[in-house]
């Protein structure tokens, strides 16, 4: 039998598309600037017991940031530009997806409750771009001084990501109005198995701050 109540969610993301974990020939994050990264979606909740329930949502996000990172000996290829890069990396990342979580949920107490699960996001649309600058690149013949190359691996997005998610909501006010804290890491890299354009994998690894509105 069900018992169903719905959640209607408005949330920001904040986090960043990066490989995990980190490799060492990222030498140094330079700035880091988090986009304006809304979310928005719908939750049905089936209560099976007093303590436990399964929910499964259906999510407008969106996950954005811009980045800059000193790099020493990093795999780049693109257009003419193949080799070890050291120097400066420029990224500016955007994308926008339809995303599914079915998670289960476990209430601590009158107020609290906790969720973890999984979540299949479709892309919708995608940027990755950005500029390699001020460095030295190794293709194997006698080193480049470079000052500029810009590239663009939006056409190379995964078109799906996989992950989990887990997080806790709490019932500040009364018992409709909520907020919810969420962790969400994902399983593949944003690039299709056969890009070679950088050598890590990219992962979408982000938190996010939701108001939600339980009826």
């Amino acid at each position: 039998m069900l018992d169903l109540s719905f959640l209607i969610l408005l949330g920001l993301n904040l986090g960043g598309t990066m490989p995990f974990p980190m490799p060492n020939n990222i030498v140094k994050v330079e700035s880091y600037s988090p986009g304006l990264a809304p979310s928005i979606g719908i939750d049905a909740i089936n209560r099976i017991s007093e303590k436990v329930g399964v929910s499964a949502g259906l999510r407008l996000e969106n996950k954005s940031m811009k980045s800059t990172a000193s790099v020493k000996e990093y795999s780049m290829n693109f257009g003419e530009f193949r080799g070890r890069f050291s120097g400066i990396v420029d990224t500016e990342m955007n994308f926008n997806y339809l995303n599914l979580p079915i998670l289960a949920r476990y209430t601590l107490t009158e107020n609290f409750a906790v969720y973890a699960g999984a979540y299949y996001a479709y892309l919708l649309s995608g940027k990755f771009k950005g500029a390699a600058n001020d460095g030295i690149l190794n293709s194997g013949v006698p080193l480049e001084i470079t000052r500029r190359e810009e590239y663009d691996f939006s056409s190379e997005l995964r078109n799906h990501d996989i992950g989990l998610s887990m997080g806790l909501n709490f019932l500040p006010y009364n018992e409709r109005i909520l907020l919810c804290f969420d962790f969400n890491y994902g399983l593949v890299s944003v690039f299709s198995s056969n890009f070679t354009g950088i050598a890590d994998d990219m992962q979408n690894i982000y938190g996010k701050l939701s108001l939600g509105y339980l009826f």
